[in-house]
């Protein structure tokens, strides 16, 4: 078996841009047979093989190619950490071009700033969220300084970058000497079992190295602790909790008890879906009422078949009808009419089917026409006359915007800022075409360093690093412009309150980031 390949090349390329696989004469171009005839220069294939012999060498031949580039990929993987270890070295030795002119900030946060700058545009570049950029920034730096041992396995692609990372999880928290003790005896496993398996057995010699630690890894892991949306296919979506092993048993033991109680030999839904139903249910029913953050969570969950639900035990009431949070969906009005079968959109997800949107929008008690600012005779531009943003134009930006308008930063919208992109003390009017969300943590990285965003129209933002690179980010809702001036509602809306506006000439307050930033999602 001969595999070519371009893979060894850095730059991707090679003399096709394929790989091809020689077996026995008969020529594989990714995975399809190709048109070529067989190499006549030597031998040729030798004895025709059986078919069945021929099938089972062809596909060991492939099952080896596919091992192959197992280790090639491996091999790019410890080839990026080692450009990416150096890149943070480099950005961290000067804060010229990074940090604005003037900056007051302390050595500690300016140091803090460089790095949050060098994260952003790692993620930018990865098109990777920066949580995930940061744990490539310092799993790439433990690798090279600290498991010189597990770094050189990954380079031979001995191991791959799942099983190298398990080990830097594992001595995070341990000494110098620990860690490569550890290192010494986990690397042959690593070499053998699966990362699961692996996973397991590495916790395992932690705990003998290093036991005396237990209750201190606990404590600082616990305050990872955290709640995630992830939105799924076909109207799903994942809702995450990370918190104390003990908790998460108690709670899970909880919900499948529960669920269990609930099947009998009429009962339609499988045991997977009532465990599903009775944590809905329950998270509902707590936050419904009232239920607070102030200790550890001590709850039973009691579900019974609600009244008007059948003998099968089916959930009467939706979590549209129960949950009192507000949540913002957008809902073509001639899907709303019942004419036109166009989806709906629900803020922080996408797209909706046209009944659940229907759905939501009946149980709504809150109407607002965010494309007739004619109605009332608000514009949507403000000029210089005031610096706060009406009510109309906060909605409208919400809505268009969707989350915070940094590339790839998933905080909603309405837990944001809402940022002049060229700011009011250079100039700049509050229309919603120089305004945009930006998250507190984001809000603050466009303030203090060279990040630099442009409005380009539409809401579409581009964004200059201060390495001179440019990311685009679009709107979640693409809206329509206002309607053409002298449009008139048969029912417009009563105006809103006037705000108190500034006296001519007085700038609003120069923007002041906090001191502490409460960070991007997950929260």
């Amino acid at each position: 078996m001969t595999l070519q390949s371009p893979l060894h090349d850095v730059s991707g390329t090679g003399a096709r841009g394929e790989a091809r696989l020689d077996v026995g004469g008969r020529v594989f171009t990714c995975g399809m047979e190709s048109n070529e005839a067989p190499d006549e220069t030597g031998d040729g294939a030798g004895p025709e093989l059986p078919l069945p012999a021929l099938v089972a060498e062809t596909c060991s031949a492939m099952l080896d190619a596919v091992a192959i580039i197992d280790r090639i990929e491996a091999k790019q993987d410890a080839w990026k950490i080692e450009f990416l270890d150096q890149a943070r070295r480099i950005a961290e030795t000067t804060e010229h071009g990074v940090l604005t002119v003037g900056s007051k900030l302390t050595e500690v946060q300016r140091r803090e700033m460089v790095r949050r700058s060098f994260v952003a545009e790692v993620a930018a570049v990865l098109r990777i969220p920066e949580v995930t950029a940061g744990r490539l920034i310092d799993d790439s730096e433990i690798l090279m300084h600290r498991l010189p041992s597990t770094y050189a396995a990954l380079r031979e692609g001995d191991i791959s970058l799942r099983h190298a990372r398990t080990i830097v999880d594992q001595i995070a928290t341990l000494s110098d000497n620990h860690a490569l003790e550890l290192e010494e005896a986990a690397l042959g496993y690593a070499k053998k079992l699966t990362v699961s398996k692996f996973s397991q057995k590495v916790r395992v010699l932690r705990e003998r190295i290093d036991a005396d630690s237990i209750t201190e890894r606990r404590v600082k892991s616990a305050q990872d602790r955290r709640v995630e949306f992830v939105p799924a296919r076909d109207g799903m979506a994942w809702l995450n909790l990370y918190t104390t092993a003990p908790e998460a048993a108690s709670l899970y033991t909880a919900i499948r008890d529960t669920a269990i109680t609930l099947q009998s030999r009429i009962q339609t839904r499988t045991l997977t879906q009532l465990g599903a139903d009775v944590c809905a249910d329950a998270l509902a029913t707590g936050l419904v009422n009232g239920m607070h953050a102030s200790g550890p969570a001590k709850w039973k969950a009691q579900v019974t078949p609600r009244p008007g639900s059948d003998a099968t035990g089916q959930r009467a009431a939706t979590a549209s009808s129960r949950i009192s949070p507000t949540v913002l969906v957008t809902v073509p009005a001639m899907t709303l009419l019942g004419k036109s079968d166009e989806p709906g959109d629900l803020a922080g997800y996408g797209p909706i089917d046209p009944d659940t949107a229907r759905k939501l929008a009946g149980s709504s008690t809150t109407w607002f026409r965010l494309l007739t600012d004619p109605d009332t005779g608000a514009p949507l531009s403000l000029g210089r006359t005031r610096y706060q943003p009406t009510k109309r134009m906060r909605a409208y930006l919400e809505l268009r915007d969707g989350t915070c308008r940094w590339q790839g930063c998933n905080r909603q919208a309405k837990h944001c800022d809402i940022d002049h992109t060229v700011s009011w003390d250079h100039g700049g009017p509050t229309e919603c075409e120089n305004l945009s969300h930006l998250c507190p943590k984001h809000h603050r990285v466009k303030h203090e360093t060279t990040w630099h965003p442009r409005q380009l129209g539409g809401g579409v933002i581009e964004w200059t690093s201060p390495d001179g690179r440019t990311y685009v980010t679009e709107p979640e809702v693409a809206l329509p412009p206002p309607p053409e001036p002298g449009y008139s509602p048969e029912a417009p809306e009563a105006p809103e309150a006037p705000e108190p506006e500034l006296e001519s000439g007085e700038p609003p307050p120069r923007f002041e980031p906090p001191p502490v930033d409460d960070g991007s999602p997950p929260f």
